[in-house]
């Protein structure tokens, strides 16, 4: 029996050891970020999430790209020339090949925006480029895009994952397998997804620019914040995402973590279908804000990693409206236009969220904070890929965030507020004004940046005075890395370069 007993300790102490080795050399040469959500598509032209940007990111490349001063740098193109008011050129670099060999030409460009303009593609961020006509080959290393009409916003939305160009053998050959096996330019590429466990992706080592620092990368899906924090306390993660504000006092010397923690541009709202009633009526909708105690929300669903939001855009966006405040909480004027609006008696209703686990800390304190002035929701949770296509077809209320990844009003605003944009394109909330059509419209073909300021001040200005949406928070953003992490460049847009890290 002690003979037995020996023998378990010793092949205990084998184990942990070979554990710690095999950890070690991980350590090495494999990034092992976790996330919260899994990706929708690895394909740009079929999703518009955050979760599907994070692998997109490092697997495609765009023409051009933002700085972390949100100025706009060359990519995959050299230089770029507004050669009149609807056409724009740009020269490409004759130095990049795709994953799969192919060298990437000005064909690659048209076909990739072709087909994202396509109606038959129905591309979530095919919004952003609603004024393109043409994308026009020049010759192998020079293409133009024509629009229909001046659209200043065009350079900026060419900064978007979603406009990562495509090779044409790749997409062609995997035909509508394709968001499984994406094909790039960028400093990784593919090698393996297994659903809502993880993305595995390896180094290019015949990228254009400067090689990614760590070799293998895996992107680990793990929903739990309190998993999350516990495999980046053991070192099962090297990075985790989009941490909750509550983890934030358990980075400490000693703990072999550290916290990055910065502003970003993302928002989160509380909307409604407003094609039907009761919020079709700008009073129930103005109701919902003054009944919403934003301070409340920031303090519990954050422990203080927010800040409350004025209007529909965070700071620091080409376009702010700084004069706009957030509705203040106020249960008699709630009250008030409830009972103006015809629901003096209430009104019952369902609040849908995704299953983050921040929607469900918000979540709660809004049901008990409508209640008091006579809303009664019921929460319904929904996975994360349903809840999107669910928003996109019409739900009563649900919660949602956006990031203007842009950096410019026009991403932030004609996505979320522009008739034609309804549904998955962004606008989930149907909401309609033609005024605010009309200042949208103007701001993209206006050149001129004063000017386009002010016409996104008065939208914003109108969208505000219609409570489009309940304004709730513009949020923090709280990632944890191991001690021996550097390189990480934090972004305000939330697209990280994971090329970038290595371990000291």
């Amino acid at each position: 029996m002690k003979t037995m007993k020996k023998l378990l300790v010793l092949l205990a102490l084998v184990l942990i050891s070979v554990g710690s080795l095999s950890t070690a050399s991980a350590a090495g040469d494999t990034l092992v970020v976790g996330n919260p959500t899994d990706a929708v598509s690895l394909d740009p032209h079929r999703t518009n999430d955050a979760a599907s940007a994070l692998p997109m990111f490092q697997i495609y490349d765009t023409l051009v790209k933002l700085s972390p001063e949100m100025t706009i740098e060359p990519s995959l193109a050299t230089e770029w020339t507004q050669i009149d008011d609807t056409t724009l050129e740009f020269k490409l670099r004759e130095d990049v090949q795709f994953h799969n060999g192919e060298p990437l030409t000005a064909s690659d460009v048209k076909f990739t925006f072709d087909r994202h303009i396509n109606p038959e593609t129905a591309a979530p961020a095919a919004f952003m480029l609603s004024t393109l006509s043409e994308v026009r080959v020049i010759d192998d290393y020079t293409v133009q895009f024509i629009t229909s009409e001046p659209c200043a916003a065009l350079l900026y939305n060419l900064t978007h994952v979603d406009m990562g160009i495509l090779n044409e053998k790749a997409v062609t050959e995997a035909g509508d397998d394709y968001g499984n096996h994406p094909v790039g330019t960028g400093a990784y590429k593919f090698v393996s997804w297994k659903k809502n466990q993880e993305i595995v992706l390896e180094r290019n080592e015949d990228y254009f620019g400067e090689a990614a620092r760590i070799p293998n990368l895996v992107i680990r899906i793990i929903p739990e914040g309190a998993t999350m924090i516990a495999e980046l306390q053991t070192g099962g993660v090297d990075i985790a995402l989009n941490l909750g504000s509550q983890y934030v006092p358990m980075f400490a010397p000693g703990t072999g973590m550290k916290l990055e923690q910065f502003n970003t541009f993302t928002n989160k709202y509380l909307a409604f279908d407003e094609r039907t009633a009761p919020f079709d009526d700008v009073r129930v909708r103005q109701a919902v804000n003054y009944a919403i105690n934003k301070d409340a929300i920031v303090k519990v669903a954050y422990s203080g990693s927010a800040e409350p939001l004025a209007g529909p855009l965070p700071k620091n966006i080409n376009g702010y409206n700084p004069d706009l405040t957030p509705y203040p909480y106020d249960v008699e004027k709630a009250k008030a236009l409830l009972a103006e609006a015809g629901y003096a008696d209430g009104i019952t209703t369902t609040l849908y969220i995704s299953d983050k686990e921040i929607d469900t800390k918000i979540a709660t304190v809004l049901q008990a904070q409508l209640k008091d002035v006579g809303i009664n929701v019921d929460i319904q949770v929904i996975e994360w890929g349903t809840y999107l296509q669910k928003t996109a077809e019409g739900l009563p209320m649900f919660l949602l965030g956006w990031t203007t990844v842009t950096a410019d009003a026009d991403n932030g605003l004609y996505a979320n507020f522009h008739s034609s944009a309804w549904g998955s394109q962004g606008n989930r909330c149907f909401y309609k004004n033609e005024r605010v059509d009309e200042l949208l419209d103007a701001g993209r073909a206006e050149f001129d940046q004063d000017a386009r300021t002010k016409l996104y001040q008065e939208a914003s200005q109108i969208i505000y005075d219609d409570a489009a949406w309940a304004f709730l928070t513009a949020e923090l953003y709280n990632l944890g890395m191991r001690d021996n992490v550097q390189g990480f460049v934090p972004m305000s847009t939330t697209f990280f370069d994971l090329s970038t890290v290595y371990f000291e």
